[in-house]
Formats: structure tokens, sequence, C-alpha cells
């Protein structure tokens, strides 16, 4: 499974994509099976505002507590990688969701990209799915 956005897909926050060198993208689908899937999709419109962690909670920069709706994405994230098998995921670097290194968050009142993962990327690993960052391609 791989984060849409980076295969062109315009599905992030702002309605765009952030898609990956069309080199590493020829290489990744000589070894894999690419499965596109954004999570935030699931129950989020696109576009849609942007959110942040703030402590357990994503919350969009309207002030709208949106964790139950990244929750299902990233539930149904997992039950794709159940159904079909899936082991790997390759995710998105700054995303609440898809973020392997760095996610967006709140800390002390200031934005900032911090290590930690998406909620979607967190789940797929505690149940045993290989994370990829974008950055290690």
């Amino acid at each position: 499974m791989i984060s849409k956005c980076m295969l062109g897909e315009a599905c992030r926050y702002d309605g765009k994509s952030k898609p990956l060198d069309k080199k590493i993208i020829d290489k990744l689908k000589k070894e894999y099976e690419l499965i596109p899937f954004c999570p935030e999709e699931v129950s989020l419109p696109t576009p849609r505002p942007p959110a942040r962690f703030i402590g357990d909670k994503i919350v969009d920069i309207n002030g709208i507590d949106k964790t139950k709706e990244f929750l299902e994405g990233a539930n149904e994230a997992l039950r794709v990688c159940k159904k079909e098998n899936i082991s790997i995921f390759i995710g998105k670097e700054k995303s609440p969701s898809c973020g392997i290194k760095k996610t967006s968050a709140y800390v002390n009142g200031t934005e900032c990209k911090c290590e930690a993962k998406g909620l979607t990327a967190k789940i797929l690993e505690e149940n045993g799915i290989k994370l990829i960052s974008e950055w290690d391609l």
C-alpha cells in the first residue's frame, strides 16, 4: 500500500498531489504491486481544512476534532491490508495520517513537524505492517 497522493492522485487536504519522481515510481512498480490508498478520503472530502495533532487528537485549523474521521480511515487501511495480504506501507511524510518519521502537530501552541507517526502509519505498524518512508526510497 502506498499513499495515493504520491502516485499523482489529487487527494491531499489542499486538493493537490505530491507525486514521487517517475523514476522512483517505475522502480517501485518493478518490485511491488502498488495499491494506492488515502485514509483521509474514507471519511473526509477533498479538499478539506488541514489538520494537526494536538495531543492525542487530530484537529483541523477551524478547531474541529477530526480524530474519529482519521481513525475510520486508518482502520479501513488496516482492513484493506488484511484483506489483500499487504505487508508494507509506503507513507507520505508530514501527514497526520501517513507520516512515518514526521507528522504535523501543535506543541505548546506552536506548529511543528514532530518526530512521530501519523495515525494510519501507527495503526498499521501495531498490526505488523512494515513501514517505509518516502524519504528512504
